[in-house]
C-alpha cells in the first residue's frame, strides 16, 4: 500500500455519499477519497461554506474551498459553473462533472480508465 503523501486524493461533492449529486456551488462539505492501487477509498469529510449565494459566487468562500481542497488532483461535483471550473483548473485541481449522479467510487474508476489528467 502506498503511504498517504504518495496517494492521489479526489474530492466529492454528494448529499448521500453512494452518488456525485450535488452542485460544486450548493455543497457544504467534500467527501475525500485516496485511490490506493487504482480503488478509491473513502478517506474523510472536509466541511465548506457553500459557495453559491442566490444566483452568485462568493469569490472569498471559492478561496476558502480552494485551500481545503488544494491537495486533491480533481474535484467530483454533479455540475461545477463556468467560472469555477477555471479557478479549480488554476489550482491544479481537475473539475469534473462528467458524471453527474453517477455512483462515487465507480465513477472515479472510470475518470481514471479514461486517463486522469497527470498531477
Amino acid at each position: 500500500m502506498s503511504t498517504p503523501a504518495e496517494q492521489l486524493r479526489v474530492a466529492v461533492a454528494t448529499k448521500n455519499q453512494s452518488q456525485i449529486d450535488l452542485h460544486f456551488g450548493h455543497a457544504d462539505e467534500f467527501s475525500i477519497y485516496l485511490i490506493d492501487q487504482g480503488q478509491p477509498v473513502f478517506c474523510e469529510k472536509r466541511l465548506v461554506e457553500h459557495y453559491c449565494q442566490g444566483g452568485h459566487g462568493d469569490e472569498d468562500k471559492r478561496e476558502v474551498i480552494l485551500r481545503a481542497l488544494a491537495d486533491c488532483r480533481a474535484l467530483f461535483a454533479a455540475r461545477i459553473g463556468d467560472g469555477p471550473k477555471s479557478r479549480l483548473a488554476d489550482a491544479g485541481i481537475e473539475p469534473v462533472d462528467d458524471y453527474p449522479y453517477g455512483a462515487i467510487e465507480e465513477s472515479i474508476r472510470s475518470w481514471l480508465d479514461g486517463g486522469a489528467r497527470a498531477g
